[in-house]
């Protein structure tokens, strides 16, 4: 990967209060853009667009590009950079929040690529997930230890692991050093594919309470899962470990190893297991 660029960008500098880190070394421009696998006759989303320097890459790779962007003088200085530019159109929005189905045609698949601030990431990325229009994909930079999170191995899931899951399937792509922004950050970053499922694995009816379940019992991570599982929700007397013997799940077993379709056979035979009290 080419070192990172050393002069000054283009454009207002970086607030630190928000947490902004520009990326400014062209190698890795180059190397998110060439990782988009944007569908037939789509476009792409960038989120956070900054000072537009992902955005011209992007452009100067033949893609039409609804670049998002949260604060009013960047969006300014986008729009004064790319004026009237035949396939861009700037949106000033929080990705947070945005909907998709307001900012993308509904005739038109789309990929959603960005470096995303790492204090925003989660819920950016939740927000796109969840989204009554769903990308194609997500290819974003995150926090490193937040994308090996996203992508853990089987035996070592989390919470976000699992919130990943249920809609797409990771694939840790590259990492980025501090040096690769402007201003370099205190640590390292990972680009990520998040590839959407053709549906969540978890029909979407069952969604909030399939997470609310998840969440009770990851309470206690650490713990063997007959108490996490006992110490997560009410169950009778006895009835963690009738739910785990339902499930086919070994009760010393912990809460990361477990994966989805542990996950449903639990929650599934917990609440067997409350009807029948």
């Amino acid at each position: 990967m080419p070192a990172a660029k050393s002069e000054r960008l283009p454009g207002p500098r970086p607030r630190k209060a928000l947490g902004q880190h520009f990326l400014r070394d062209s190698g890795v421009l180059a190397d998110i853009t060439g990782a988009l696998r944007v569908p037939e006759g789509g476009l792409v989303v960038e989120i956070g667009a900054g000072t537009g320097q992902l955005t011209a890459a992007l452009l100067d790779a033949g893609h039409e590009v609804v670049a998002l962007e949260i604060e009013p003088r960047l969006v300014g200085h986008l729009r004064n950079r790319f004026r009237r530019h035949p396939r861009l159109r700037i949106v000033e929005a929080d990705a947070r929040t945005a909907a998709y189905a307001d900012i993308v045609p509904a005739d038109r698949p789309f990929s959603i690529v960005g470096n995303l601030p790492y204090f925003a990431a989660n819920p950016i990325v939740r927000n796109a997930l969840e989204s009554a229009r769903k990308p194609a994909e997500l290819v974003v930079m995150v926090q490193r230890e937040v994308a090996r999170e996203m992508a853990a191995p089987p035996g070592a899931w989390s919470l976000l692991t699992v919130s990943i899951r249920v809609y797409a399937e990771p694939e840790l792509l590259f990492d980025v050093p501090p040096e690769a922004f402007d201003p370099p950050p205190a640590v390292w970053s990972t680009v990520i594919r998040l590839e959407l499922l053709p549906e969540p694995a978890v029909p979407a009816a069952d969604i909030p309470g399939f997470f609310e379940f998840v969440s009770r019992v990851y309470r206690n991570p650490r713990k063997q899962i007959h108490n996490s599982l006992a110490r997560g929700l009410w169950l009778p007397p006895g009835g963690a470990r009738e739910a785990l013997l339902r499930a086919g799940i070994d009760p010393a077993r912990r809460p990361e190893t477990l994966d989805l379709a542990e996950w449903r056979a639990l929650q599934r035979a917990a609440a067997e297991v409350l009807a029948l009290a």
